[in-house]
């Protein structure tokens, strides 16, 4: 963020701005059910619940948490950071930004990410011992339909004692439609000719250098002509070593956004909940912000 502390709240391609922030794009009931590990979807809602606990998920999960949260969902990257930041021990502001849009697909340069949520299950936790860990409600179902509950006769809901709807959220969205959906959306950006040139000025800046011949680098390492092909930034979530034991203060799973003081841009923010006592660092400022009172606005800014 050093030379683009922008990055924090706005895209950095400025073309895709124009996605989800229209009227009535957030939605309030979406961010709280994903916030608190509560969507419907057991591997989505494990995750994020053992994030909550721990401070700590891998990459692929994190990347699985946002795609769900900007395509599935259809909220805004600005709105979802900060639930994140204050989760992650160990975020990086120059980190944290440039992963979330690339994987919120509003950095130019980069491939459209989304996960199939349930893939993933079926993929990572194929007996869904983690997913019983972590939503313990789920014990009692069996393999079969772990990763698909819903899916579950009433029959066998009954006889397992766990009935969707109440024991357990139904999906809050349908997934492959609104992935659908999401992908036209950022397919029509994708194609402007607008968009083709302000991606080429962002690889320029912020491309892989280790992609580019001798051609493509000026004198000093600087990009210097056109590259083609689909690049990466830089920086990718760090990784470490999972901490053991719960982390402190982790009972506030719907937990509110940040509030920072000033911003260029709104986007409606949860308004229920309570924040954790943890300050978010400001990419920008560099001091340590704190939580603002819970239920204090309808929609807040990011600076």
């Amino acid at each position: 963020l050093e030379d683009a502390p922008e990055m924090e709240h706005h895209c950095l391609c400025p073309a895709y701005e124009v996605l989800r922030t229209e009227p009535g794009d957030w939605n309030q009931a979406y961010y709280d059910a994903w916030a608190a590990g509560r969507t419907g979807y057991p591997m989505v809602d494990a995750c994020m619940r053992s994030l909550i606990q721990h401070g700590w998920l891998n990459f692929r999960m994190r990347a699985m948490l946002v795609s769900f949260a900007t395509y599935n969902l259809w909220l805004d990257w600005r709105g979802i950071a900060p639930h994140l930041a204050r989760l992650f021990l160990d975020y990086e502001p120059g980190i944290h930004y440039p992963q979330i849009q690339m994987q919120a697909g509003t950095t130019g340069i980069n491939a459209m990410r989304v996960y199939s949520v349930t893939k993933q299950g079926q993929d990572q936790d194929k007996h869904g011992a983690f997913i019983k860990k972590y939503c313990p409600e789920l014990g009692t179902v069996p393999a079969k339909f772990i990763h698909e509950p819903w899916k579950m006769p009433k029959c066998t809901q009954k006889e397992c004692g766990v009935i969707i709807g109440e024991a357990y959220p139904k999906p809050v969205v349908d997934e492959k439609e609104s992935a659908k959906q999401a992908k036209a959306k950022l397919a029509a950006v994708k194609k402007l000719s607008e968009t083709k040139q302000q991606a080429q000025a962002v690889y320029n800046k912020h491309g892989s250098r280790s992609r580019m011949g001798k051609d493509e680098l000026g004198s000093n390492g600087v990009v210097a002509a056109n590259a083609s092909g689909t690049t990466t930034l830089a920086l990718a979530w760090a990784s470490a070593e999972v901490p053991s034991g719960p982390r402190s203060g982790s009972a506030s799973a719907s937990a509110s956004a940040p509030a920072p003081a000033s911003a260029p841009v709104s986007v409606p923010v949860p308004v229920s909940g309570s924040a954790p006592a943890t300050p978010l660092l400001s990419a920008t400022s560099g001091c340590a912000e704190p939580s603002p009172a819970a239920g204090s606005g309808s929609a807040m800014t990011f600076a």
